[in-house]
């Protein structure tokens, strides 16, 4: 504690400082003894309480007072003098005093100097809780103080404006009548027992409830000291009364509001014009995890991450500039957990419309931009489909020729070179239409049959891929066991699994490393599945994916099953891969065991339930032989002219008589003409002008025992309209790319006279 004392005497002041020392022996005391010394000191240094005599020798103790009052209005000051009397004490009091001390009554110094403190600290904390109050609402007009004296029978000797503004009462209608004589009932009460209480201890504090001249409550907060005599005999009570009626009330309707935007599900909070938090409500403790104790005082910048700093400032910029903004912000709560809000920001301005505050209201809309987002991402990979679909039509069209083409080149070649490229010729057409049946059936989603499948044949496919894609520095190391059980499976989602989760491996291994894929049987015991999150007891083809890389986090464990969640660039992943591969192992009745080891790596053991029953013989049966037909007139229906001319060569060359159309419309004109002689249309759906099924429909009323093949290169053609009924236009359909030997095999069977042997499957 730091005290200025104002005194011009040694003895005096020697003895205040002893008086003082033994309280507070750390306390450093500063004596002067004249004007100048004492404006010097209030000028260079910051007491913590003053001290002044009130006689001196050249400088009157109310010069003191207002000097100090001056330069450091906030600092207690209190009389210290042996001279000093009522009327003195009251201007004293009236001039800001905090107190005044008798010299011969010493001891009351350091209660007086301790009060003072306190009631200065506290004024302080009123201040603080005052600023934050008007922050809040409205700022609160405090009243002036009353000041009233009475003698010890309660008779009253003064009453300022302040008391006459408080109680309607003039100082001439008061004087030298007691309270008793102007208030009523509880509140002569509580005067009477607040005034015993001064008188025993010197003086009284406390907020007390009022009814003034026009019968309306107020509440005050009163102050009641004994004034005494220089013999330090009680000779009159000193009352210091302030009107804190308004500020109860303001004080009970911000809490009232306060309550209520507690309530509110938004985060709501406010900041000064330093940026600094002022206002935290409930709903911002629940929506970032932070406590208002917390966060007062402190600026949005040192709660969230540096990289919402910019945002920030510029809505805060724009806030002040033009009064308001509204807009989202990337923000995160106190778990560090992404936050996306819909933040609206408005500026409070005081009486003379000068900003004042910014209040912030922010909603959480992290939950609807995940949705917006998984939307917007399903709708390119609907769109992605949908493209898929229609380069897949092109490409079909384009390995069309290819695969008519090659088998009937052989017959005019003969070197056994040339046999060799028509061979790798063939193959790589059919594998490219394998490939774009397997693009589509991922694009539309189909699920496709399920099937007796031998995995070791996908596996062996598997590793192909990866040796001739795959980076050289990563090694391959695979166990296929040539006894694995059978499952009942589609192959194509197989193969999606094995991919996706390989393709994740090769991701996790930047420099290099060795990617494990093998399959093994096993069977789980109930105490070997319990084990296992999701697993039950049985027997199971179990596929390994397992990798030497990074390795898995724990919280990325916890979310990699989640659509659309991704820890890889957004130009090198979708965040399907794993939530398409547990969809397809769950869809076969399986689950997914995972392990992870930071910079070691991650295995995945997939479980898919083993098969019942035998293997279908693998020996197909030998190809039935083809008969070349016997004139039979059949219309080609396609716009691609290749393909047309192609299918007519090919016809022709087995017996066969060919008309040709180059689309739909054409087509009928060619029926109607020649309907009786026609046996069998082959048409491609997907054609301008007149598509294959109105073309069918067409064709049935012309002549309803029309055969009508149709042929697509789109993946389940007949499947992709819902008024695609293909019965009511078609016979049979196949695929394209076709091969001659199914497309003359499928002729024979259309052509076949009823009951000439089994019964057909057209649609096979």
């Amino acid at each position: 504690m730091n005290i200025l004392h104002l005194e011009d005497s040694d003895d005096d002041a020697d003895l205040v400082k002893e008086v003082i020392k033994d309280e507070w022996p750390d306390c450093q005391i500063t004596c002067v003894a004249n004007r100048a010394a004492f404006a010097s000191e209030l000028e260079r240094s910051h007491f913590d309480v003053i001290l002044s005599d009130f006689k001196l020798s050249n400088l009157n103790g109310l010069d003191a007072l207002e000097l100090a009052k001056q330069r450091a209005p906030d600092t207690p000051f209190i009389f210290l003098s042996g001279t000093i009397g009522e009327d003195r004490a009251i201007e004293a009091l009236r001039s800001g005093a905090e107190d005044y001390v008798l010299k011969d009554r010493m001891k009351r110094l350091n209660a007086a100097i301790a009060r003072a403190l306190r009631e200065s600290e506290e004024r302080r904390k009123r201040r603080q809780a005052e600023s934050r109050s008007r922050e809040l609402a409205e700022f609160l007009n405090q009243a002036r103080e009353a000041v009233v004296v009475t003698d010890l029978e309660g008779r009253i000797t003064f009453w300022n404006q302040g008391a006459e503004r408080l109680s309607g009462w003039s100082s001439d209608e008061v004087m030298e009548r007691s309270c008793g004589e102007i208030f009523e009932g509880a509140t002569t009460t509580h005067l009477a027992a607040a005034c015993r209480t001064a008188v025993e201890a010197g003086e009284w504090s406390g907020p007390i409830e009022v009814v003034d001249r026009q019968q309306q409550s107020r509440v005050i907060d009163l102050r009641i000291s004994l004034m005494r005599d220089e013999a330090g005999r009680p000779r009159a009570r000193l009352a210091l009364a302030t009107d804190i009626t308004e500020r109860r009330q303001a004080e009970r309707r911000i809490r009232e509001q306060a309550e209520m935007l507690n309530q509110a599900r938004e985060a709501i909070f406010i900041t000064d014009l330093q940026n600094s938090i002022i206002y935290w409500n409930a709903g911002a403790e629940r929506l970032y995890g932070w406590k208002s104790e917390e966060v007062l005082g402190k600026t949005p910048q040192q709660l969230f991450d540096v990289s919402i700093s910019t945002a920030a400032h510029l809505a805060r910029e724009e806030t002040f500039a033009k009064g308001q903004w509204f807009g989202e912000l990337q923000t995160h709560n106190r778990k560090g957990e992404a936050v996306v809000v819909e933040s609206r920001q408005t500026l409070i301005l005081d009486e003379k419309g000068k900003p004042r505050a910014r209040l912030c209201i922010n909603s959480d809309i992290t939950d609807r931009k995940k949705l917006e987002e998984q939307f917007l991402r399903a709708q390119r990979m609907e769109n992605i489909g949908l493209l898929a679909a229609g380069i897949a039509h092109d490409l079909n069209n384009m390995l069309a020729p290819i695969l008519l083409a090659a088998p009937m080149l052989r017959e005019y070649v003969t070197e056994s070179s040339a046999l060799a490229l028509l061979g790798t010729l063939e193959k790589s057409a059919e594998r490219g239409a394998n490939l774009v049946r397997q693009i589509l059936s991922f694009a539309h989603g189909a699920t496709g049959e399920h099937r007796l499948l031998q995995v070791k044949h996908l596996l062996r496919d598997i590793s192909s891929v990866i040796a001739g894609t795959f980076p050289k520095s990563i090694t391959l190391e695979d166990y296929i066991p040539g006894d694995l059980w059978t499952i009942k499976a589609n192959p194509t989602q197989i193969h999606q699994v094995l991919l996706n989760l390989c393709v994740n491996a090769r991701d996790a291994m930047p420099n290099g490393g060795t990617l494990q894929l093998k399959a093994v049987n096993q069977v789980l015991d109930v105490a070997a599945a319990k084990k296992i999150e999701g697993a039950r007891a049985g027997a199971f083809l179990v596929l390994h994916v397992e990798d030497t890389g990074t390795g898995i986090t724990p919280d990325v464990l916890k979310r990699m099953w989640e659509p659309f969640y991704t820890t890889k660039e957004s130009s090198k992943g979708t965040g399907l891969g794993l939530s398409t591969v547990r969809g397809i192992v769950e869809n076969h009745d399986g689950f997914i065991e995972v392990t992870s080891t930071l910079e070691k790596g991650t295995r995945f053991r997939v479980h898919i339930p083993a098969a019942e029953g035998p293997m279908p013989n693998g020996n197909n049966p030998p190809p039935r032989p083809l008969k070349h037909g016997k004139g039979e007139l059949i219309l080609v229906v396609d716009d691609e002219r290749h393909i047309r001319d192609m299918t007519s060569t090919m016809l022709t060359r087995h017996g066969y008589r060919v008309l040709l159309a180059a689309d739909g419309a054409e087509a009928a004109m060619v029926f109607a003409q020649r309907a009786a002689e026609i046996r069998l249309v082959i048409t491609d759906l997907h054609m301008p002008n007149l598509d294959g099924a109105m073309l069918g429909r067409a064709l049935r009323r012309i002549n309803p025992g029309a055969k009508l093949l149709v042929v697509s290169g789109m993946s389940s053609a007949l499947g992709n309209r819902p008024d695609f009924k293909p019965e009511e236009f078609a016979d049979g359909f196949l695929q394209k790319p076709f091969k001659p030997a199914a497309l003359l095999a499928k002729v024979q069977e259309l052509l076949r006279p009823a009951g000439a042997g089994a019964s057909v499957a057209p649609f096979s």
